[in-house]
C-alpha cells in the first residue's frame, strides 16, 4: 500500500468538492451536442440499442439515420432509415447539419470509421462513449433535484467508502468515477481486460472459488460459460434472469449442464429485497430492468427465502440498477456463508459508494476492490473478499 499515492487520490477526490456546481460548460452534454442538429448514428449494434435507450428516448430526441455497411440501400433498422456509408451520399445540408454518432464499440475500427465520415463530408463526428449521458444509466430524483448538491451532502459517505478500498488500483478507479459524474464528462479508467470481468487474475480469491454459483443478471448463460472454461465443472449454479427472451436462450445454453455443473437451478425472475412483481423495461435482450416505465410486469424474489440452504461461495450481480436491494434480500445468505461478492456498481452514481457501505455493515471483515472492465463508468464491478 503507497501512503504517496493514497493522499493523491484522496487530494483529488477532496478537490473535487470544491466545485460550486456541475460542469455544465461541458461541449459533450448532449443538449449542447444536438442542438439543431440531425442526428445520424454509425452502427447498429448492441451500442446502437444502449445510445438510443440511455440518450435518445430518455432525453427525447430521435436519429433520422443509421449508416452501417451491413445495409443497402433503402433498407431500415428498428423503424429508422438505414443504409451503408458507402453507397450513401448526404446532402450539402446534412453534411453541415448533422451530428454522427459512432456507437461502434470496438476502437480498432473508429479510425477508419472517422476517414469514411470525413470523407463523405460530415463536419461534426462524435463517439458515443465521448457523450457523458450514454454513460448515465439511471440518474435518481434526489440527484436530479439536487444537482451538484446531492454529492456534497454524500461528502462523508463517498469519503468513508474510499477509505475501505483496498488497494490503488481501486482507489484511481473510484476517484475517476466520482469524477466522470461530478465533472459531468467521461473520464478513462484504468481497466483489466473483459474477459477478467467476475474473474479478476489480480485478486485471490477467499472461498472456494466458484464453487457454489449464484450468478444474478445471467443474460444468455456469458458469464457461466466463461467460469466453466477457466474453472472446469463447478459443483452448482443458480441463474436468475427475469427478461424472457434472454431466460429462453439461457436455458438452451444450460440444457448441457452435466458438463457446466453437477446441478443447475433457473429462475425467470428478478432479485430483490422480498418477493414482489415489479415493472419491467425490456430491452431488447439488452439493458432489461425494473423500472416504474416496464411494459411489462415481473415476478421479483429474496435469495434468502427461495435459496435459504444453497452455500454459496461466490455471488454475482450486474441487475441494471437493483443491486442494493438485491443484496438487502441476500442479507442471511452472505451472514451465514460469507461468500465472495461481485457486485456491479456503476447503474447509479450512489451505488458506487452505498453497495460497499452496506455491505461493510453487515460487520464480516469484508475488504473491498474495484475493477473496471469499459474504460469508462460502465462495468465497474465492486469485490468484496474476506
Amino acid at each position: 500500500m503507497s501512503y504517496q499515492k493514497i493522499s493523491k487520490y484522496k487530494k483529488i477526490l477532496s478537490e473535487l468538492f470544491k466545485q460550486t456546481t456541475f460542469s455544465n460548460n461541458s461541449s459533450n452534454n448532449v443538449f449542447k451536442l444536438f442542438r439543431n442538429k440531425n442526428i445520424i448514428l454509425y452502427g447498429a449494434g448492441s451500442g446502437f440499442i444502449t445510445f438510443s435507450v440511455f440518450v435518445l428516448i430518455k432525453y427525447g430526441f430521435k436519429c433520422s439515420l443509421v449508416l452501417d455497411q451491413k445495409f443497402k440501400r433503402d433498407d431500415s433498422f428498428r423503424g429508422v432509415s438505414a443504409v451503408s456509408p458507402l453507397e450513401y451520399k448526404p446532402t450539402k445540408e446534412e453534411k453541415n447539419s448533422s451530428i454522427v454518432v459512432i456507437t461502434v464499440g470496438k476502437k480498432k475500427y473508429f479510425k477508419e470509421i472517422f476517414r469514411t465520415l470525413s470523407n463523405l463530408g460530415f463536419k461534426h463526428i462524435i463517439l458515443a462513449t465521448d457523450i457523458y449521458e450514454y454513460h448515465l444509466h439511471n440518474s435518481s430524483k434526489e440527484l436530479e433535484n439536487k444537482g451538484f448538491d446531492y454529492f456534497l451532502q454524500n461528502k462523508k459517505k463517498i469519503i468513508r467508502c474510499f477509505d475501505m478500498l483496498a488497494d490503488d488500483l481501486s482507489r484511481e478507479v473510484y476517484v475517476k468515477f466520482i469524477q466522470t459524474h461530478m465533472q459531468r464528462k467521461p473520464i478513462p479508467i484504468p481497466h483489466r481486460p473483459l474477459d477478467e470481468q467476475y474473474f479478476p487474475k489480480d485478486l485471490k480469491l477467499t472461498k472456494k472459488n466458484y464453487s457454489r454459483f449464484i450468478n444474478c443478471g445471467a443474460y444468455h448463460g456469458e458469464t457461466i460459460i466463461q467460469c466453466n472454461k477457466l474453472f472446469g465443472k463447478l459443483d452448482s449454479i443458480a441463474c436468475f434472469e427475469p427478461d424472457l427472451n434472454n431466460f429462453e436462450l439461457l436455458s438452451q445454453i444450460m440444457l448441457n449442464h452435466n458438463k457446466i455443473a453437477q446441478s443447475i437451478v433457473l429462475f425467470p425472475c428478478g432479485v430483490f429485497n422480498h418477493e414482489t412483481q415489479l415493472h419491467f423495461l425490456s430491452g431488447n435482450e439488452t439493458n432489461s430492468k425494473i423500472t416504474d416505465k416496464g411494459d411489462s410486469i415481473v415476478q421479483c424474489v429474496a435469495l434468502d427465502h427461495v435459496i435459504p440452504n444453497f452455500k454459496p461461495t461466490f455471488i454475482s450481480m450486474d441487475i441494471e440498477g437493483a443491486e442494493l436491494e438485491a443484496l438487502k434480500g441476500a442479507k442471511c445468505l452472505i451472514n451465514k456463508n460469507g461468500p465472495d461478492l461481485a457486485i456491479s456498481v456503476y447503474h447509479t452514481p450512489s451505488h458506487l459508494w452505498d453497495i460497499p457501505l452496506y455491505i461493510d455493515g453487515l460487520k464480516l471483515g469484508y475488504k473491498f476492490y474495484l475493477r473496471n472492465y469499459s474504460s469508462f463508468i460502465s462495468e465497474t464491478i465492486c469485490y468484496a473478499m474476506l
